[in-house]
């Protein structure tokens, strides 16, 4: 991408944009790579105003070896909450939720949510 062009990003875009130049892939193959939809990279380029969701900072974390959290910083979104390290399985998680029926989604939910009240008993917060 021309030099001038690149001026125009936001940071995050500008990042991604490198990303793809480095691994001498295109947006459309770093999106299918990491399991977004190739619409989703290009929007991010294309309007400046628009920021990554916590998802796609996630897949993008898992493909490019960059903590989540400086992927967030990149796109302005900054937290209280640390956000890295994040277990390399929640993108497996995720992905796994994407692909289940709607019935399989409330199932796997009601587990997370029973863990987590069990988990909470154990450690009596």
């Amino acid at each position: 991408m021309p030099r001038k062009l690149l001026q125009n990003l936001s940071p995050f875009a500008k990042w991604l944009v490198q990303f793809a130049e480095e691994r001498d892939a295109t947006l459309t193959a770093i999106a299918h790579q990491a399991g977004i939809a190739p619409g989703t990279l290009r929007y991010l380029v294309l309007d400046p105003k628009r920021r990554p969701s916590l998802e796609t900072c996630l897949r993008l974390s898992a493909l490019s070896g960059r903590p989540t959290d400086e992927l967030l910083a990149l796109a302005g979104q900054v937290t209280d909450q640390p956000i890295d390290p994040y277990h390399p399985d929640r993108v497996k998680i995720i992905r796994i939720f994407d692909g289940l029926p709607p019935t399989g989604r409330s199932a796997l939910l009601s587990v997370a949510i029973t863990l987590d009240e069990v988990m909470q008993k154990d450690s009596g917060t």
